[in-house]
């Protein structure tokens, strides 16, 4: 086969060449589109954080209570939120000493705020109420997006420096060195499977 120029229509190639590229722009341009779509998509999912630090509170009726404030500082609600809550002491040595599983029933939407109360029990600590060791908290969350249809969970790790000299000390968040050590003890136990 061979080509003759002559008949070859310039402007016919020119069309057809124009219509090429501007179908891969127009291609381009719909992967652009539907990947920022995916990711602002993802921006807007549920996230829960703490509105203020965990408070403890000790009275001699109903022993320790934990409070947890979450708001939702997602776009989407957080529907189907459950929770695993363990408290076990800062050696890693022993069985935790409570395990406390919750669900919400309702959604939670933006900017809508939910508590996780603890009340373990206080013949929980293995010591008396004047010394208690420091202890490690974990609060594993779960819920879903009602509005993309997909599941979420956040680990949150917290330590209570416990009890010296009957005053109770701050819950605060766990050192990057211990957290590799906190998820072997997890997996070990089997506690948030």
């Amino acid at each position: 086969m061979t080509w003759n120029i002559r008949e070859w229509n310039w402007s016919d190639s020119v069309v057809t060449i124009s219509t090429a590229i501007f179908a891969l722009v127009s291609l381009i341009s719909v992967y652009i589109s539907v990947t920022t779509w995916q990711t602002q998509r993802e921006a807007a999912r549920p996230y829960l954080t703490f509105i203020e630090s965990p408070s403890l509170n000790f009275s001699e009726n109903s022993g320790f209570e934990f409070e947890f404030k979450f708001k939702n500082v997602g776009t989407h609600p957080a529907t189907n939120l459950s929770s695993r809550t363990l408290i076990f002491e800062q050696q890693l040595q022993q069985k935790p000493i409570f395990i406390d599983d919750y669900t919400v029933v309702n959604d939670i939407p933006r900017d809508a705020t939910t508590s996780l109360l603890l009340n373990p029990k206080v013949n929980s600590f293995t010591k008396e109420l004047e010394e208690i060791n420091p202890h490690f908290i974990i609060i594993s969350l779960k819920y879903s997006d009602p509005i993309v249809h997909k599941s979420y969970s956040q680990t949150i790790y917290l330590k209570w420096a416990g009890v010296i000299n009957n005053k109770q000390q701050p819950i605060i968040h766990v050192e990057m060195s211990e957290k590799s050590n906190i998820e072997h003890y997890l997996k070990i136990h089997q506690l948030l499977d």
